[in-house]
């Protein structure tokens, strides 16, 4: 009997932004020529830009990152069948 192949979710993350220091100033990587003064600002400039809405925030490399939801196929181990000999 064969089985049915499953889907896995699979997150990914693209950076976004990138802190400038010094203080909360951020640098969007989709236009390096606008600085942001705040992290809020950075957040609403990447939703209005490409519209994602998860993001992931990594304080200590000082990167943004949207989340994206990627459907895996998993598919199952093909059954093993034997010869009369007990072969494959």
């Amino acid at each position: 009997m064969m089985e049915e192949p499953t889907i896995e979710l699979e997150e990914k993350k693209v950076v976004v932004a990138e802190r400038k220091p010094p203080g909360d100033r951020w640098v969007p990587l989709s236009n390096n020529t606008v600085t942001l003064e705040s992290l809020t600002d950075c957040l609403e400039f990447v939703y209005q830009k490409i519209a994602a809405t998860k993001f992931y925030i990594d304080a200590r490399e000082g990167l943004v990152y949207t989340v994206y939801t990627e459907e895996k196929v998993v598919e199952p181990e093909p059954e093993k069948r034997y010869s009369l000999y007990g072969e494959y």
